[in-house]
């Protein structure tokens, strides 16, 4: 209690010697506190404490009725926290040791001294304050021990439980009461995830070091019931205010669930990038069977669907000849000229399929001779750069190459409204790169992308698998107005390894 709210204490005087308690009164008044009021016996004490508690209360030892002023105490704080201060004129030890089981907060010896008094009870007062602010502190951290959401155990210096709160209780299986006092080793058994082996709880270890530690990264818990859950925690000590090491505390929390879910997770992801591994292995031959069969029919296509086709053509224009009517030239002729529409289609879908050239010559020649082929068909301006030190590349390289290069050809004539087309091939810190680059009106990359996945248009997602198949990657930019650069690059040791 501050000394500059002393008006407001009230305080109870309990003296058999009206007298001297009315001395006592005046002095008290004087000094400005209020005399709540004045009783001779611990019974009418005890029912006026009942009634109005005060402030603080001078006890004299020695008074009227069956029970003297220690025992009124006695009953008194049993009830309710207030200060008590003994009067007595009575200083001899039997008195005194009596007097100090109810932890009094002061003696005033009698004859009563007014200064001697006032200092007394104000040092009672403030004492009583601090000890209702440390109750209350302790109040909040019990409460919020209890209801932590990991579980806590404390120790003394010898490693004996003092406190343990519910979420420990829970995990550990043990009430509070049956383990206060007792060893946290033989609460808190651990055992390494691992090895199963014991490992004690780290209270020994703690005592000769400085510094919160892990008690594991991971540690099996067996708790009451001998059954096994997963923790993890810390663990470190309390100091005095001479550094002195004073108890421990644990804190941990079981991460079974967890660990589980990890484990699982885990275990999912493993099965999906054996998946993924397994369908990269089956894309990368249906590519592969794909080309293949793409070269088969281009070659059937060219020898003999074209050779069948020039022959019927040779036929019908030596019977063209030789016919006399003008309606039988007029048949023969016109199906001269299907048969060369045929013959055109035909060597273009044998091109497309694949050119021969790409297997004869390599990348660069069927790369050049097809963007100059496309480029004149659809009127716009192309231009292929290739760095003079590419010769001739591993054939998945190649044929990846030209297939990307061919479908963003065929993008940009379809869609893109360009007027020129950049193919540049080139080496760079040991990369090979392939940029095609156009002016044309752009496109919305992550539209583009989403329909792609919902299997409206392939090319896109088509020209990736392709490149990541076989260990390169692949950029699009491309903004509305600002035209498209697709940059494909293969690292050096793929094209090494190919």
């Amino acid at each position: 209690m501050e000394l500059d709210k002393k008006g407001t204490v009230s305080i109870l005087i309990v003296e058999d010697e009206k007298i001297v308690a009315m001395d006592i009164a005046v002095s008290l008044k004087s000094v400005g506190y209020e005399v709540l009021g004045i009783v001779a016996s611990g019974k009418d004490a005890i029912e006026l404490v009942n009634q109005s508690p005060p402030d603080l209360i001078l006890m004299d030892i020695k008074i009227k009725g069956s029970i003297d002023g220690i025992e009124t105490a006695e009953i008194i704080q049993s009830q309710h926290d207030i200060p008590i201060v003994y009067l007595t004129a009575f200083a001899d030890e039997n008195t005194l040791s009596r007097a100090r089981i109810t932890a009094p907060y002061g003696y005033i010896i009698k004859p009563f001294d007014k200064k001697t008094a006032h200092t007394i009870i104000e040092i009672a007062l403030y004492k009583n304050s601090m000890e209702k602010t440390i109750k209350e502190n302790e109040r909040w951290l019990s409460k919020i021990l209890q209801y932590s959401g990991d579980a806590m155990i404390a120790t003394d210096a010898h490693g004996k439980i003092k406190l343990m709160n519910k979420i420990a209780e829970t995990e550990t299986g043990w009430n509070t009461d049956e383990v206060t006092g007792r060893d946290i080793n033989e609460i808190l058994k651990l055992s390494d995830e691992n090895t199963k082996e014991q490992i004690n709880a780290p209270i020994i270890r703690l005592f000769s070091e400085d510094h919160e530690q892990d008690i594991s990264k991971t540690a099996i818990l067996i708790d009451k019931e001998m059954k096994e859950k997963l923790i993890a925690g810390t663990a470190s000590w309390i100091k005095d205010d001479k550094n002195n090491t004073t108890g421990i505390v644990i804190v941990f929390r079981d991460i079974t669930k967890q660990r589980n879910v990890e484990k699982e997770r885990e275990r999912l992801f493993k099965k999906v990038s054996l998946a993924q591994e397994r369908l990269k292995v089956v894309s990368k031959r249906l590519l592969e069977v794909q080309e293949s069969e793409r070269r088969h029919i281009a070659r059937e296509l060219h020898d003999e669907i074209g050779q069948i086709l020039t022959a019927i053509k040779i036929n019908i224009q030596t019977a063209f000849k030789l016919a006399g009517s003008e309606k039988i030239e007029s048949h023969l002729n016109e199906g001269v000229e299907l048969i060369e529409e045929a013959l055109f289609q035909v060597r273009k879908l044998s091109i497309d399929l694949r050119p021969s050239m790409l297997d004869d010559l390599g990348l660069i020649p069927a790369l050049r001779w097809y963007v100059d082929r496309q480029s004149v068909r659809a009127g716009i301006t192309a231009k292929v750069s290739v760095d003079e030190t590419i010769m001739r590349l591993p054939n998945e390289i190649e044929i990846t190459c030209f297939r990307v290069a061919q479908e963003a050809l065929t993008n940009i004539i379809k869609h893109s409204q360009a007027t020129h087309v950049e193919i540049m091939l080139y080496y760079e810190e040991g990369d090979l790169h392939l940029k095609i680059i156009d002016d044309g009106v752009g496109f919305n990359f992550f539209a583009a992308v989403q329909r792609s996945l919902k299997g409206e248009s392939m090319g896109i997602l088509g020209m990736q698998e392709r490149v990541e198949l076989i260990g390169g990657k692949i950029k699009i930019n491309s903004k509305a107005g600002n035209g498209t650069t697709v940059h494909t690059i293969f690292p050096g040791e793929v094209i090494n390894l190919k």
